[in-house]
């Protein structure tokens, strides 16, 4: 543990290392005045002064002791930004579109993503891939499928196990995987009228629903070493007796604190009237993501872009490309493109699509920083609040 850490639990204990009492003042907004902001900035600075780092966290608790507020992190990191005492870093999920994608009834959306799994079997590693369906809604581990690799017919057999067990989902959602995408599993999707909700770059699926369950899964099993002759099947075997009884236990503990386990949810009855509504939603929401003509043109500038400079892109690479630079501005893709000509123009080793998307990353996230920093600025600088109340006050007299 950090003595950082220590120091900051060391401030709420009396000498006999009792509970400090403090008023609970959670819920009730503070007003952010000019001398609030100065008391911050204050502090803030005489940290700097003596070379210490800020901890957002650990400032908080200090500032709203020192001062008696109960302001929140967030707040003091914007008013921290608006006076220049903390860099900028935004974390910007594009587009909108995908951010919809919430928790609504059991057995609408089913969320199925691959994971790699590592054995060590008579010190030798060898990997699986781990192929899981959960429900978006009620968190239930509906399917898996342990296989070599990430193929269709996994995924396939993760949709007959959810279905055979509880029946056909309104919708599935999953990333642009060829596996995901093949022939094999659109052609069963669609016979079972099962809607695709495909999932976006840089955008988690659904809720993050098989990334958290990913995360959970890996952190109970942890390292797996075994000792056979016979390493690959055995392996298989075991891996897939732990994966069950994780999913059997799993299923059995609630998720949130409703108390309700993802068992009973996923067994709750839904009426048909509520699964059409559900489903029109889901059929209305893939709708909303046909290409505006906004789109057309961030895909025609890197059309132009690989014609123009004539780069070696192969299929995969090229859907990809098309892809993703959606997500980005047009204002970012503008900019990229002139840099790109110049850093080309410099050096033609340049001169490849690797290159062009990390200029537009770097360049995105200066503008989505820039933007971030200015509504800090507006909101808490100090020299703007003091004039925003000095107005205030004349208006009032």
């Amino acid at each position: 543990m950090s003595p950082t850490t220590l120091l900051t639990w060391d401030k709420y204990f009396d000498a006999n290392l009792i509970p400090c009492a403090r008023e609970d003042r959670r819920g009730k907004a503070v007003k952010v005045t000019a001398k609030i902001v100065r008391q911050i900035v204050d502090l803030a600075q005489k940290k700097l002064e003596k070379k210490e780092r800020i901890l957002i966290a650990a400032f908080t608790q200090e500032v709203n002791m020192a001062c008696e507020l109960t302001l929140g992190t967030e707040t003091l990191r914007e008013i921290l930004i608006a006076n220049d005492l903390w860099a900028v870093n935004t974390r910007i999920k594009r587009p909108a579109f995908y951010r919809n994608l919430c928790k609504r009834i059991p057995n609408s959306l089913l969320s199925i993503d691959g994971s790699e799994i590592e054995l060590n079997i008579n010190g030798e590693s060898y990997k699986f891939n781990l192929e899981l369906g959960v429900d978006v809604g009620s968190f239930t581990h509906t399917g898996f499928d342990i296989s070599e690799s990430e193929t269709s017919q996994a995924v396939l057999a993760v949709l007959k196990q959810h279905v055979r067990d509880y029946g056909l989902p309104l919708g599935v959602v999953f990333d642009h995987g060829t596996a995901n995408l093949s022939k094999d599993v659109r052609t069963w999707l669609i016979k079972h009228d099962i809607e695709i909700v495909p999932a976006g770059p840089g955008n988690p699926k659904g809720n993050g629903t098989d990334e958290g369950a990913f995360s959970q899964l890996k952190k109970v099993l942890g390292a797996i070493s075994l000792d056979s002759s016979t390493p690959e099947n055995l392996g298989k075997t075991v891996l897939t007796a732990l994966v069950s009884l994780y999913v059997e236990m799993r299923n059995k503990l609630p998720l949130r604190k409703s108390g309700v386990t993802p068992q009973v949810a996923m067994a709750a009855e839904t009426s048909e009237e509520v699964r059409q509504k559900e489903r029109a939603r889901l059929i209305q929401h893939n709708k909303n993501r046909q290409d505006s003509g906004e789109e057309q043109s961030k895909l025609e500038i890197l059309h132009w872009v690989i014609q123009n400079y004539d780069l070696d892109v192969d299929t995969p690479s090229f859907r990809r490309a098309e892809y993703s630079i959606k997500v980005y501005s047009t204002d970012a893709i503008q900019k990229t493109e002139k840099a790109f000509m110049k850093a080309v123009a410099r050096n033609s080793d340049r001169k490849n699509l690797s290159y062009f998307f990390g200029i537009l990353k770097n360049i995105q996230q200066e503008l989505d920083d820039a933007q971030y920093h200015e509504y800090c600025r507006e909101k808490y600088y100090y020299k703007s609040v003091l004039e925003s109340e000095r107005r205030q006050l004349e208006e009032t007299q």
